[in-house]
């Protein structure tokens, strides 16, 4: 294989203080990146907002071992399938009409650095699993999901860092799953579920020695850091959950991470979220959302669905953009806090240390006891909702 040095300054600001995997970002691709060898025929300048794992890394210069053309410089254009690009590469500002994604990052042959020939895009395959979704039609049609085995995405907005958590640990886990002679071993003797990878993966779990894991506890395919508390009848599963983070019993978590401690209350369902450290969530369900540090949210509904199928409009730094994803939450940056009764349309991004809340004239008003039977409570100094044709 051609020689590859990966150049990298570290992280963009506005991901420097993110987590990937339940830790900084910076450490996350520190981690990822391969030690320098000898002389390189390639360099890969790697740009400050990518979001990026060994394997994605693996992909570049894969790719670029394939090339046999004679250009000096590169850029790399990703190919993820029709579904993933739909779901985790909607809002990049590079996607195309035709499904590929232009990646920040660029090669150059050595000795060439200071070439200023114009750059020959050089596509990358992204492989991915898809599974069926037999969703109930009172919800949706049924569909498949996508699972990319690598992490290759910019963060171009804030949602970007919730697709990018949910690619890397399913990524992170077909990697550890076959090195796991526990997890095979614990596979072959179980026989839910059918699929025997989906058994393996369910069968791994990596628990600190100094976490408290109750004995009702369920914990699939997950890895829970030192300290941490996870309570009685409580599920883990596809997910990681950082040290000192309590989740108290009853709690679900799928598909997510969990920062450093961070409190999920009693019964809290908590899928396909990112969430960062000393974050506070009670009732739920919060789903598809990503939660910034020493962020809280009580009572609140995350709306992440429109019944018509149409697309989502989401807050972006480029504007409000077409989102056709089934399912979309919401982003708390840093101490966003949201007060019960608050309810949140798909898209929508709580600004930093903004406290909402419902209306205290709906919450706290004196309800008349001579309302109509049977009708929707109108709004303060409303007429009452007629009655159904």
């Amino acid at each position: 294989m051609k020689r590859v040095r990966f150049e990298y300054a570290g992280p963009a600001p506005e991901l420097a203080g993110r987590q990937l995997m339940g830790e900084a970002v910076a450490d996350f691709h520190r981690r990822a990146l391969p030690a320098e060898g000898g002389a390189a025929e390639w360099i890969v300048r790697l740009g400050g907002n990518l979001m990026f794992d060994a394997g994605g890394l693996r992909l570049l210069a894969e790719a670029l071992d394939r090339y046999q053309g004679r250009a000096d410089r590169l850029e790399f254009h990703l190919v993820p399938d029709p579904i993933a690009a739909r779901d985790y590469y909607g809002l990049q500002a590079g996607l195309s009409p035709d499904g590929t994604v232009r990646l920040p990052a660029a090669a150059v042959r050595a000795g060439r650095e200071g070439s200023e020939a114009a750059a020959e895009p050089l596509c990358v395959t992204l492989p991915s699993s898809v599974t069926p979704i037999p969703f109930p039609r009172s919800l949706t049609a049924p569909t498949d999901a996508s699972t990319p085995h690598a992490l290759l995405l910019a963060c171009d907005g804030d949602f970007d860092l919730l697709f990018a958590n949910q690619i890397a640990w399913p990524a992170e886990l077909r990697r550890r799953v076959p090195r796991s002679p526990g997890a095979l071993l614990r596979a072959a003797l179980r026989r839910h579920p059918r699929d025997a990878r989906m058994r393996a993966a369910c069968a791994y779990r990596c628990i600190d020695r100094t976490a408290e894991v109750h004995t009702t506890a369920v914990v699939e395919g997950s890895v829970v850091g030192p300290g941490a508390r996870i309570g009685a009848h409580c599920t883990v599963r596809f997910s990681v959950v950082g040290a000192g983070a309590c989740l108290h019993d009853g709690a679900k978590v799928e598909f997510s991470t969990v920062g450093r401690g961070s409190w999920l209350m009693h019964d809290l369902v908590l899928f396909r979220c990112h969430v960062e450290d000393e974050v506070f969530l009670i009732h739920g369900p919060y789903q598809f959302s990503c939660f910034h540090s020493r962020s809280a949210a009580f009572a609140t509904i995350l709306m992440d669905w429109l019944p018509n199928g149409g697309p989502f409009k989401v807050m972006t730094p480029r504007g409000l953009i077409e989102y056709r994803g089934r399912f979309l939450g919401s982003v708390y940056r840093e101490g966003a806090r949201t007060l019960g009764g608050s309810l949140l349309a798909p898209g929508r991004i709580v600004p930093a240390n903004t406290w909402l809340s419902g209306d205290p004239a709906q919450v706290h008003r004196r309800l008349d006891p001579n309302f109509p039977q049977g009708r929707p409570v109108p709004p303060a100094g409303g007429q009452p909702v007629p009655e159904p044709l």
